[in-house]
């Protein structure tokens, strides 16, 4: 991954959206990689943060978050992988429902993905490996019809 390059990833694909909302080319799962162990940056996590809507908590302790914004400190590689996991999965979203604005919405509507538990949102369920996949699964299963 190199940061110097223009954010020319394919627009309409899961790393043109993941690239446009990090802001940082991504092109395939290796610069997802390089990215989490170079640490996203805190410009970076408000972007997602706000677009999102997310709570730090899904990322780190909050006091955790303020100290890195706060001194514009690069986020670890466990909170890093967080961001992007969570961005990935916003990313599919859109991808799936073909337009920002739903895919936001369907993120942060509860419903129940686990059984036996309270209702849940996508983007509460993705902030865990486990979680972003079963709503990884829930979204191909939903974009080949299989309900």
């Amino acid at each position: 991954m190199n940061a110097a390059r223009p954010l020319e990833s394919a627009a309409g694909s899961v790393f043109g959206h993941m690239s446009q909302l990090l802001d940082v080319r991504l092109d395939s799962e290796t610069d997802a990689v390089r990215l989490a162990a170079a640490g996203v940056t805190p410009r970076s996590y408000r972007r997602v943060a706000r677009k999102l809507r997310l709570p730090p908590s899904l990322v780190a302790p909050e006091s955790t978050v303020r100290r890195r914004l706060s001194s514009n400190a690069r986020f670890t590689e466990a909170e890093s992988e967080r961001v992007i996991r969570l961005t990935r999965v916003y990313a599919e979203a859109v991808e799936l429902f073909g337009d920002e604005a739903q895919a936001l919405q369907w993120l942060g509507t509860p419903a129940a993905y686990l059984p036996d538990e309270a209702p849940v949102t996508p983007i509460q369920l993705a902030a865990k490996d486990s979680g972003a996949r079963l709503i990884e699964s829930y979204l191909r299963r939903t974009a080949h019809g299989v309900f």
